[in-house]
């Protein structure tokens, strides 16, 4: 009798031990954008079963699918950590004055998707946008038109490096750059070697291969003063925006999709890095340059 009584014992204690195991995995999923606590949570938001305190989006408009859907899909293309996210978040906000048009993804990433983007993993006309970190598809026509989001190689690598870390919005601590890997390289400097390379052929991709209309918007403008580049690609996407509607968009631009935490008086890179990432750099700003030149950048019209 005490063997049976053990044995169910051992098994209630297992069977709850799976579904702890399979809440925490729930509730890690749908955490605020994958990330850990950051400390703009602040006392506006909820602690969500205890766990986790979930952010809120003061969204400008009610959000809706694209109808009829767009013959043309447009891809907007980016290196992880150049800001896609953010920009789509922008996009939403400011589409049209009583519903927003909600942007698609090539991924499928739930965080996003239960925090103002319900179209994660939609890749068609439905959508106005249509997130990627890819290279244009080589035989395909699946993007009529893209937009281009360039973030310089230096913030954005290290921006990858954070999300990695911890998420789309938190900061990696300190001593990850310091991780020796079995090469007694640090596992930083292999990822700053590996991504300038992965930075400089997704940009090549984009501005020497793809032969649709492309629009070419830097971060560093973008987060200077959003108002512009939005107004820029709101005009290459053919849509007309009302003052009110993009008012509201710049007074909510802000979101719950930007990196805060940053490491001050903390400089991960070395010269030879820095050496690399101006290099690619330079090259990459000469491809703007070429296609600004030669091709239209006109995206078709919206049937």
């Amino acid at each position: 009798m005490r063997y049976i009584i053990m044995s169910r014992r051992t098994i209630f204690l297992f069977a709850a031990a799976v579904v702890m195991l399979y809440f925490s995995i729930i509730l890690f999923m749908l955490s605020p954008l994958h990330g850990t606590k950051s400390a703009y949570y602040g006392n506006n938001y909820m602690n969500h079963f205890g766990f986790r305190q979930i952010p809120s989006v003061n969204w400008c408009h009610e959000l809706r699918w694209q109808s009829p859907p767009s013959p043309h899909v447009v891809a907007l293309a980016s290196y992880p950590g150049s800001g896609n996210t953010w920009f789509r978040y922008l996009l939403q906000q400011a589409t049209v004055i009583i519903l927003g048009i909600v942007t698609g993804s090539v991924y499928m990433d739930y965080g996003l998707r239960v925090h103002g983007f319900p179209a994660e993993n939609v890749t068609d006309g439905s959508v106005l946008v249509v997130k990627t970190h890819e290279a244009p598809p080589a035989h395909s026509d699946k993007f009529k038109s893209a937009i281009l989001l360039i973030r310089n190689p230096r913030d954005a690598i290290l921006a990858d490096f954070n999300r990695l870390h911890k998420g789309h919005i938190g900061t990696a601590p300190k001593s990850a750059f310091k991780r020796i890997s079995h090469d007694k390289k640090t596992e930083w400097w292999w990822h700053v070697r590996r991504e300038v390379v992965s930075w400089e052929a997704l940009h090549r991709a984009w501005l020497a291969g793809f032969r649709g209309a492309l629009l070419v918007l830097r971060y560093e403008q973008l987060a200077e003063d959003p108002g512009p580049p939005l107004q820029a690609a709101l005009a290459f996407l053919n849509r007309t925006v009302p003052q009110e509607s993009l008012e509201c968009a710049l007074a909510n631009k802000e979101g719950i999709y930007r990196r805060r935490n940053k490491h001050q008086n903390f400089d991960p890179f070395t010269p030879q890095m820095y050496e690399l990432l101006d290099a690619a750099q330079a090259r990459v700003a000469g491809l703007v340059a070429r296609r600004t030149r030669d091709v239209t950048t006109r995206p078709p019209t919206r049937a």
